[in-house]
């Protein structure tokens, strides 16, 4: 109801049901043995000059009764109500001029016992009885009958009801044909009904109604097969129920119901909640007409009811007959009108005009043949339907959306194409409901992870657009999942940055003089790391701290370090610029860099967290930054992160071997070196410089200190603000006055952080 508040999908099912009745559409083993005798506008037409216009003495049906009793039909089953004793009799011209001529001469006892005879047979009463004598020498003819005034009809409007002789009459007539079936559905309980005169009735096999169901479209696909009369304990069966039953062998008073299904004998036919049952049609197909629209054909035979008529005078003239003999022999007949105002139209999924006896042959159909179709339990429908929907749930909220989309779409025709499959089998399985259930969780689904990663992504970027790079953004907010709580093992590149003699220089200036131009130092820094598709970890007072190839993968993470320290570097030689000419204090950076094996990810609580990295490869970084002071270097870098930029960029960084230093906190001695500039940059003078420098340090970690010292003092004269030499220069005095061990190898202790 909820989906379908206007019942549009209920009526598309029902569509998917009557595709699937047309589709599988075929004749049964019991299809010929049933024939339609119809008296259609045609065969009024051509009987008119014997028995006068419609409708004909009923001794005419008793003809017929007896041709097909005696050509061996197994049962003969009337559509047609004769609820009334005929009032009238025809005559035609004819007649009148021949009982006009025996008039004249009545003296004549002969010619009058005959015109006295001719006056019985015009009598209406004399036809009926010559149709009842035919019915009762049968014994196999069975009579319709029509319930009408149901329960609200009578609450509606009481004098619907029957009288107490109207309902002894309709008791008495169908006495016949009653099961001893207790009423379950208070819906099928009816308080009046037409039924054939009593003479017929008392002469017949048997009488059902043919009260049929239409559903909300107005397309027939159920029956009644049981209906209640006053009472709820005794059960009148439909036509088509009593002539299968019949013909069966099965005594009306031995069905019964059981576990939702109603027993004949050894065939259980399925009932739906409300009692009925659902019409397995097999009598017909539709076929394309040469101008589009369909043609019903039907799968039983139609024989013209005057076709008998005419057989019958035939074979009593002794002359060959319309049908041959044995036409209807073990042939279940059921007779019907189809003229003008005599027809009984109905809506069936093969056609809006379907012949209504054309429903009742199906019935018999069914039946004899055990087709029938089982519909699931309401409950069991919705829990069946709930299932398909959480499969569709799990895979939509578990998967790409492409990818959930094309299994969707798989599993949805999977199971239209079962369900169609399993109507074949006598399955009627919902195909629209189950469809929009299921594609609309998908979308439900996708449309609560939309909303759930936009929330993300806007989450996302509250935390990170800050400290991350735009297009690191982006690539990130693509995958969320790369923030997750927790941490992972990568090898990254870490880079700390301060600003020297910073604590002085803040307590000589007022607040808000450090504050903005701290602000604005550490907003080009930013844009330096986010150039490069760095992730800003934190601000620390002065300090910075970054870090590169998480959350995405980045291989070239120690070339992009590097290109960050000398982007930081020329930014902050225009901000000294510019500061100079403000007359504003002159800052001044430094920088360590290291790459190595880290855990990166979010850590702290669900509810506050921080992206950041631990490990002692960070550690190493941070101690790299002050190793600056003691070198009068502005960067300097692991061993680590120079191979891993050379690996990406060979050539494009000036990179010196500054020490082997023991850091603070570290045993093992590692070879840093200073970041010095762009190779393309840094001129052929410097190059020859650090030339001999190189020579000098060899000569030093050899304990050849006084030829190192003078290498050093050469770059010096060259160069004076050259810092490490100027380091070594002292280191190789000291060790002059205090030469060292025998196994000294050079590294140099960082005693301070």
């Amino acid at each position: 109801m909820f989906l379908d508040p206007g019942g549009h999908l209920v009526s598309f099912e029902k569509k998917t049901v009557d595709a699937r009745y047309c589709f599988y559409a075929q004749p049964t083993h019991h299809t010929n043995d049933i024939i339609i005798l119809n008296i259609s506008e045609e065969a009024i037409k051509r009987l008119e000059p014997f028995y006068g216009r419609w409708p004909w003495p009923r001794s005419v049906h008793g003809e017929v009764v007896e041709y097909l009793t005696t050509d061996g039909a197994s049962a003969v089953g009337f559509d047609i109500i004769f609820s009334e004793q005929s009032l009238r009799q025809e005559v035609d011209a004819t007649t009148i001029h021949e009982l006009k001529v025996l008039a004249k001469n009545t003296d004549i006892q002969e010619i009058r016992n005959e015109l006295l005879r001719r006056l019985d047979t015009l009598r209406p009463e004399i036809s009926d009885m010559q149709f009842v004598s035919a019915v009762k020498n049968s014994g196999k003819v069975f009579q319709a009958s029509v319930f009408y005034a149901s329960k609200l009809d009578v609450a509606e409007n009481p004098n619907l009801r029957a009288d107490r002789a109207t309902t002894k009459k309709v008791k008495s007539a169908l006495s016949k044909s009653v099961a001893p079936v207790s009423l379950e559905y208070r819906q099928n309980i009816f308080f009046n009904a037409t039924i054939p005169f009593p003479k017929l009735a008392r002469a017949s096999r048997g009488i059902g109604h043919i009260n049929v169901i239409p559903d909300s479209d107005g397309t027939y696909r159920r029956f009644n097969p049981f209906l209640w009369f006053r009472k709820d304990d005794t059960a009148y069966p439909s036509l088509s129920l009593a002539i299968a039953a019949y013909i069966k062998g099965i005594p009306l008073h031995t069905i019964r119901m059981h576990n939702n299904s109603m027993i004949i004998g050894d065939t259980a036919i399925p009932l739906l909640p409300d009692g009925s049952v659902m019409i397995n049609y097999q009598g017909g197909k539709v076929t394309n007409e040469k101008d589009g629209k369909g043609k019903y054909e039907s799968f039983y035979q139609y024989i013209p009811y005057d076709f008998v008529i005419a057989s019958k005078d035939l074979i009593q003239a002794g002359e060959q007959p319309f049908l041959p003999k044995g036409t209807f022999k073990d042939k279940i007949v059921l007779v019907t009108a189809f003229a003008a105002g005599l027809s009984d139209l109905r809506a069936t999924p093969f056609s809006p005009v379907t012949p209504g006896v054309e429903i009742h042959a199906n019935i018999i159909d069914n039946i004899l043949s055990g087709r029938f179709l089982h519909s699931v339990e309401e409950w069991k429908e919705k829990l069946y339907v709930f299932l398909l929907a959480l499969v569709i749930g799990i895979i939509a909220s578990s998967s790409r959306p492409y990818i959930g989309f094309a299994i969707t779409i798989v599993i949805t025709a999977s199971i239209i194409g079962l369900h169609w499959k399993l109507f074949d089998h006598g399955w009627v399985l919902p195909i629209v409901n189950a469809s929009v259930v299921m594609v609309s969780t998908y979308l439900g689904v996708l449309l609560l992870k939309y909303i759930s990663e936009e929330r993300e992504k806007r989450r996302i970027r509250s935390a990170f657009g800050h400290y991350l790079a735009p297009q690191i953004l982006e690539e990130v907010l693509m995958s969320p999942d790369k923030l997750k709580l927790g941490g992972e093992r990568r090898y990254m590149t870490v880079l700390f940055s301060d600003i020297e003699g910073f604590t002085s220089l803040s307590e000589q200036m007022a607040p808000e003089e450090i504050s903005a131009i701290l602000n604005e130092y550490l907003g080009q820094m930013m844009k330096c790391i986010k150039k490069t598709g760095g992730t800003l970890d934190k601000f620390i007072g002065d300090a910075v701290m970054a870090e590169w190839n998480a959350p995405i993968v980045q291989e070239d993470h120690a070339a992009r370090a590097c290109e960050t320290a000398l982007f930081m570097m020329e930014e902050l030689s225009t901000l000294r610029e510019k500061w100079k000419k403000e007359q504003k204090p002159l800052l001044n950076a430094r920088i360590g860099i290291n790459s190595g094996e880290m855990v990166v990810g979010n850590m702290g609580s669900s509810e506050i967290f921080d992206y950041t990295v631990i490990g002692t490869e960070v550690n190493t970084s941070a101690r790299l930054e002050p190793l600056n002071k003691d070198f009068g270097t502005r960067i300097i870098v692991s061993e680590s992160t120079r191979c891993g930029a050379e690996k990406y960029y060979p050539g494009k960084f000036v990179f010196r071997l500054l020490a082997r230093v023991a850091l603070k906190g570290r045993i093992i001695p590692l070879n840093v070196y200073e970041l010095m500039g762009w190779k393309d940059t840094i001129g052929e003078g410097n190059l020859e410089l650090i030339e001999i420098y190189c020579k000098g340090l060899d000569l030093f970690f050899k304990a050849e200190l006084s030829d190192a010292k003078k290498l050093f003092q050469k770059v010096v004269e060259k160069h004076l603000e050259d810092g490490p030499s100027k380091t070594y220069i002292s280191l190789c005095e000291f060790y002059e006055s205090n030469p060292p061990h025998s196994d000294w190898e050079g590294v140099y202790k960082q005693t301070s952080k």
